[in-house]
């Protein structure tokens, strides 16, 4: 099994489109706190982008931002220019046809940006932002895949007319684009622990993906260590570093996160579900998800149950 295709499947990505944003002139615009991440697409011109305050990126026609913890993000004309923040009340007054616009509105736009949410099953949701660094720059100048170029001339192209099933095609272009780029050289994103870190080394991603290939093994780090080719030590060690976390942590919490979709799913009884992810009877299961999530399976899958009658849910 694919530990990072098991993990997106598991997630099951959807997302919603923020909008378009056009700009011209001298211009600064801070993104509101989003529930999950965020993508960024130049389609016209160039700007700069901020995380959280941190060093200004340039961003040309054709790049990509996608954005793991979307706090406040920001988009500047140039660097020094002092951004607003695009609240419910900014959006109103400065939003036609659809499209916001800021700057200079006697001005031809000189760049377009597309943004839009990320959406995960509510149940491991915070695995995707685990997965990724603060934020991953795709930059158009850099020798990317023939798939991501494609995707990237069919979301302008799209972005850019108004067709019947214009959002419902949006949508799923982003999330095939979302899953490409976690496979498009994970090696060089910018984050030297984590979940990808580990996926482009070969030996860790070796052991991981004989856990995933089989959650409900008794599996040992000695076990684990032959199948990656190291020593035991050794490759406890480089897992602890890496993952930033122990071998059997982390199967214990994918087993978890199994187990959380199977419950919200009604994907079978306590027995059957305890089975699937390795623990020999549903009381022994049940104390571990307790350790793990802070309460029983049954209450977990009452207070989801609960919170679906009140909130609305993604598409």
């Amino acid at each position: 099994m694919d530990p990072l295709t098991d993990i997106i499947r598991l997630l099951r990505p959807k997302s919603a489109l923020l909008g378009a944003m056009s700009a011209s002139g001298r211009w600064g615009i801070r993104m509101p706190p989003q529930p999950g991440p965020t993508f960024y697409l130049v389609t016209e011109g160039r700007c700069w982008f901020k995380a959280d305050g941190g060093e200004p990126l340039e961003l040309k026609c054709g790049d990509y931002i996608l954005s793991a913890k979307p706090l406040s993000d920001a988009f500047l004309s140039s660097p020094e220019v002092n951004a607003v923040v695009a609240d419910a009340a900014f959006k109103a007054c400065h939003t036609i046809e659809g499209e916001l616009r800021i700057g200079d509105a006697n001005q031809v736009p000189k760049t377009k940006v597309l943004g839009g949410l990320i959406l995960c099953d509510r149940a491991n949701a915070d695995m995707l932002i685990e997965l990724l660094p603060r934020y991953i720059h795709v930059c158009a100048s850099r020798n990317r895949s023939a798939m991501i170029e494609a995707l990237i001339t069919m979301i302008r192209d799209e972005a850019s007319a108004s067709r019947p099933g214009h959002d419902a095609v949006l949508s799923r272009l982003l999330e095939v684009m979302l899953i490409k780029t976690l496979r498009n050289d994970m090696s060089t994103f910018a984050m030297d622990h984590g979940t990808l870190r580990a996926l482009s080394d070969e030996r860790l991603n070796r052991a991981l993906s004989y856990i995933h290939a089989n959650v409900s093994r008794d599996w040992t780090i000695a076990i684990l260590a032959r199948h990656a080719g190291m020593s035991r030590s050794v490759f406890a060690r480089k897992f602890s570093q890496v993952l930033g976390m122990a071998p059997i942590e982390y199967l214990l919490r994918w087993r978890m996160a199994l187990a959380k979709d199977s419950l919200l799913r009604n994907a079978g009884t306590l027995e059957q579900i305890a089975a699937s992810v390795g623990y020999q009877s549903a009381s022994a299961f049940s104390t571990a998800f307790r350790q793990k999530v802070g309460c029983s399976p049954s209450q977990y899958a009452l207070r989801f149950a609960q919170d679906n009658s009140t909130v609305p849910q993604s598409r």
